[in-house]
């Protein structure tokens, strides 16, 4: 019977681990900031903690030789060599894999908060203007983008021109988005089974 306990115990911890949400939250407000978060666990990116400085030993140089440069033989070109048809083919492949495994990861994807907040600020009043028309020209269709592609619990966008004398353009950013341990798991072993399969393809072909 201990056995079938210690089973139930490994099984009930995986499926523990497994269902770990992984997020990544992000703002702007002067400084960037980011962090990744695997359940409780966190994991700052920026600004990077700083390091403990290590004691480096001296070490004692020894005087080098000189030694002769072999003669190396060029290699010719995989263009050369295999046609630049081959090359192509190969780009085609693995730009299909790359697309497919982004698409794959991004519709996994919950965005939990996105909020952007811009104030636009110019030189005078035509120049402010124009750089608000330049800024919503960008930012709003990209976001409409990132909403169609990705499951979004929530978002806002607000950018407003400033015709204040002095002013300066201000950012605020806040962003949190969560994907779960096994979804994660199963894209890699998915789309990774799916490279190495091309990879070895390709050695083949080599």
């Amino acid at each position: 019977m201990l056995w079938l306990y210690i089973l139930l115990g490994i099984a009930l911890f995986v499926a523990l681990v497994m269902f770990i949400p992984i997020t990544l939250r992000a703002s702007y407000k002067e400084e960037f900031w980011c962090a990744v978060y695997i359940g409780f666990v966190k994991l700052q990116l920026v600004p990077a903690k700083p390091k403990k400085e290590k004691k480096k030993k001296v070490k004692k140089q020894t005087p080098k030789t000189k030694q002769p440069k072999k003669a190396t033989e060029k290699k010719p070109s995989l263009i050369k060599k295999y046609g630049i048809e081959w090359l192509l083919n190969l780009i085609k492949r693995v730009a299909e894999l790359a697309v497919s495994a982004l698409q794959d990861f991004f519709s996994h994807i919950l965005i939990k908060k996105f909020s952007l907040s811009i104030s636009v600020a110019g030189d005078d009043a035509a120049d402010t203007a124009i750089k608000y028309g330049k800024y919503c020209a960008v930012v709003y269709p990209a976001v409409g983008t990132i909403v169609r592609v990705v499951k979004c619990k929530g978002y806002g966008v607000d950018i407003n021109p400033n015709f204040s004398e002095k002013a300066e353009t201000e950012i605020n950013f806040d962003f949190a988005a969560r994907i779960f341990a096994f979804r994660l798991i199963g894209l890699v072993v998915k789309h990774g089974i799916k490279g190495l399969k091309l990879l070895a393809e390709v050695r083949n072909e080599l």
